[in-house]
C-alpha cells in the first residue's frame, strides 16, 4: 500500500506512515500470500493451524512437511566451503516512525530490528531503507527474581563430582536482566552419506581362533528437524544458547511491552535471512556429527537443509558475571524456564 499523504510505499496494514507519520484510512488486509509473511508453519511449539486458517492477528500457515525417506533430494547440497559475504547494515531513513502507534523511532546505526519504546511493535529495516512492521513477534515472561537467579547460578557452579563449593569460593560480579531478541528458525535436513564401519569378525583357522577387522561399506540417510535459536544481536556471542538448548515455545505469548516490567528491551542487528543461513550451516554440522558417529571413516556426505520462516522471540535473560580464583567467567540463565542456557565454570575445583 501507499501513504495517503506523501505517496511513499509502506507495509500493507500500516496504521501510520513510517516516513511522514500520517495516519492512514481504513485498511483492508490483503488476502493470499504476502511478501515477508510466513507461508509454512514452524515445528512443534508454534500456533497449530490448518491450511488457510489463521490465529488472531497472524497470517495463514500450513504444517511443516515431514522429512520422507526415499531417493536423494533434488537441488544442490549445502556447501560448507562456499564464501560467506557479510550482510551490509541497511541504511536508516532520515526519520523513522512506528508502523503501529506512529511514535518516532530512534534506532542506532546498523540496527535491523527496532522495538518501539511506547507500544513494543518491531519495525524491520530492509534493503534500500525500506521499513515494515514485523508481525511474528513473541516473548516469554520472566519468572525469576535477582535472588532466585543467583541461587540457580550457584547450584549450576557446584554441579559435578569434582566441583566443591565453587559458588562459595567465587566472587559474584554484575547481574543483569535484559529482554534479548532471538530468531527461532524451524529447520529440517536430509543428509545422505557414505563411509565404512569397522566390524570385528571371528575366524576359525585350523585349531586357532582369530579376530579380524573388516571395513564394511555404509550407505545411509540422516533426517533431522529442529527449532534453532540464534541471538539477534551481533557480537553477543555469550548470549547464544549452547547446543541442544530449547526455549519453552509452548509458553510464548504475543509481545506485550507491559509484560516486561520496565526491563531493558534490546534491538537486534541480525536479519532473519542471516539467521536462516546460520541455521543451514548448523544443520550441516549436526548431520556431519551424526554421520561420524555412525561410521568409523566418513567418505562423503551431502546435506540438503530447508529453513522455514521463523519468529522473533524476546527472552528474559539473566547474565551473571563472576570470578573464580581471579579468572572472570559468566553464567547465562533463561529467566522464563530457570534453566542455564550457557556459561563457564572450572572443570574441577576441590579446594
Amino acid at each position: 500500500m501507499f501513504c495517503n499523504r506523501c505517496g511513499e510505499r509502506i507495509a500493507d496494514g500500516s496504521v501510520f506512515c513510517n516516513l511522514c507519520g500520517a495516519r492512514q484510512g481504513v485498511v483492508v488486509p490483503a488476502s493470499g500470500a504476502q511478501p515477508g509473511l510466513p507461508q509454512a508453519a514452524p515445528a512443534p511449539g508454534y500456533p497449530v493451524q490448518s491450511p488457510g486458517s489463521s490465529v488472531a492477528g497472524y497470517p495463514p500457515q500450513a504444517a511443516m512437511p515431514p522429512v520422507q525417506a526415499g531417493p536423494p533430494p533434488m537441488g544442490t547440497p549445502y556447501n560448507p566451503n562456499a564464501p560467506v559475504h557479510p550482510a551490509a547494515a541497511p541504511p536508516l531513513p532520515k526519520e523513522l516512525k512506528c508502523s503501529s502507534c506512529g511514535a518516532t523511532l530512534k534506532p542506532s546505526s546498523g540496527v535491523a530490528l527496532a522495538t518501539c519504546e511506547y507500544c513494543g511493535a518491531v519495525t524491520t529495516m530492509g534493503a534500500g531503507g525500506s521499513v515494515e512492521m514485523f508481525q511474528r513477534h513473541f516473548m516469554l515472561d520472566n519468572r525469576l527474581s535477582n535472588e532466585s537467579a543467583t541461587e540457580t547460578g550457584g547450584k549450576w557452579l557446584n554441579k559435578g563430582l569434582f566441583r566443591r563449593k565453587v559458588a562459595e569460593r567465587s566472587e559474584l560480579g554484575q547481574v543483569t536482566l535484559r529482554f534479548v531478541p532471538y530468531w527461532v528458525v524451524p529447520t529440517s535436513a536430509v543428509a545422505d552419506f557414505e563411509g565404512t564401519k569397522n566390524v570385528t569378525k571371528t575366524v576359525q583357522k585350523g585349531s586357532e581362533v582369530e579376530h579380524e577387522v573388516e571395513a564394511v561399506p555404509v550407505h545411509d540417510r540422516i533426517q533431522l528437524q529442529r527449532n534453532m535459536p540464534f541471538v539477534a544481536v551481533r557480537g553477543y556471542t555469550k548470549y547464544q544458547p549452547e547446543e541442544g538448548f530449547e526455549f519453552e515455545l509452548d509458553s510464548k505469548m504475543g509481545f506485550d511491552k507491559e509484560q516486561t516490567g520496565g526491563v531493558e528491551i534490546m534491538d537486534g542487528d541480525v536479519s532473519e535471512q542471516e539467521a536462516k543461513a546460520k541455521a543451514a550451516a548448523f544443520a550441516y554440522r549436526l548431520a556431519e556429527e551424526e554421520a561420524n558417529d555412525r561410521v568409523d571413516d566418513l567418505e562423503s556426505i551431502r546435506v540438503y537443509p530447508t529453513t522455514y520462516d521463523g519468529e522473533l522471540l524476546h527472552v528474559p535473560v539473566w547474565f551473571m558475571q563472576y570470578s573464580h580464583k581471579g579468572k572472570p567467567m559468566f553464567i547465562l540463565i533463561d529467566g522464563h524456564s530457570g534453566e542455564v542456557m550457557n556459561g563457564e565454570r572450572p572443570l574441577f575445583s576441590l579446594w
